[in-house]
């Protein structure tokens, strides 16, 4: 595997997704999750918020409606859209430059408490403490670079609040419970990545909106408590929910709090 140049990451996302624009704007919307058309990028996208982001933080998450939460990658903005109804501010970040189509959408949904900014893919444009919950979804494993990853998770710590909570996703190295539904092979699975990802990570070059950096969960562990996070608990993503809600996706994920 060829290791991966960021630059040429952030220029190629740019590029494709600027091709998606030009095509249609079904075309765009659906880009980034392989929906079939945009109603249904927003609707999984409700699916997707709620078991990936809302469930894991509901055990520590008091009056979300009194606060501001940031999504890192809100692509089309999908989950976004199903963030700003549950906060009381909704802010997202992304690489590319198409923030005035994704805001006509959401307005156009009756969406009015959202900001969108760009980003230069290494820094969030925010001031400290500033947000009270930030999530990554399907992002973090396209970031091609573990200084990247380890730049983002500082910037996280030093944007959010005092007790400010965290659910990030990241890349995991599968070999038997990828799309599967059995823990005992989710448990090998974590057991092998160890063993084949002595460093902790795998950093190399894939296709565009493909899965190019994977992380173990100890690396992350260590990653998170270095930088006076505490650890809450550690969550598997799901494939295709609620279809296939039991199946384990290409994630891991981590619950933190500053």
């Amino acid at each position: 595997m060829k290791e991966s140049n960021n630059e040429s990451d952030i220029s190629g996302f740019r590029r494709e997704i600027d091709k998606a624009v030009n095509r249609s704007n079904d075309d765009f919307f659906t880009w980034f999750d392989k929906a079939l058309n945009v109603e249904t990028a927003f609707i999984r996208g409700n699916w997707d918020f709620g078991i990936h982001v809302l469930l894991p933080l509901a055990p520590y998450l008091k009056t979300p409606e009194t606060k501001t939460v940031l999504d890192i990658g809100y692509g089309g903005g999908r989950m976004i859209a199903a963030a700003s109804r549950f906060f009381k501010d909704a802010i997202g970040i992304d690489v590319h430059d198409q923030s005035e189509i994704v805001m006509a959408e959401l307005r156009g949904r009756g969406m009015n408490n959202i900001q969108l900014f760009s980003t230069d893919g290494k820094t969030i444009p925010l001031p400290n403490a500033s947000v009270d919950v930030v999530y990554s979804f399907i992002v973090f494993q396209h970031l091609g670079k573990i200084s990247l990853l380890e730049g983002y998770v500082r910037e996280i710590h030093r944007i959010l609040k005092p007790k400010g909570l965290a659910v990030l996703y990241f890349g995991r190295k599968a070999f038997y419970s990828k799309n599967k539904k059995n823990l005992l092979l989710f448990w090998i699975d974590c057991a092998i990545e160890r063993l084949r990802l002595p460093r902790g990570y795998l950093e190399f070059q894939a296709e565009i909106n493909h899965t190019n950096l994977l992380i173990t969960r100890g690396f992350f562990k260590k990653l998170v408590n270095s930088l006076g996070f505490s650890l809450l608990k550690f969550v598997i993503s799901h494939k295709d929910v609620p279809d296939n809600y039991g199946s384990y996706g290409g994630q891991h994920g981590i619950v933190i709090q500053k």
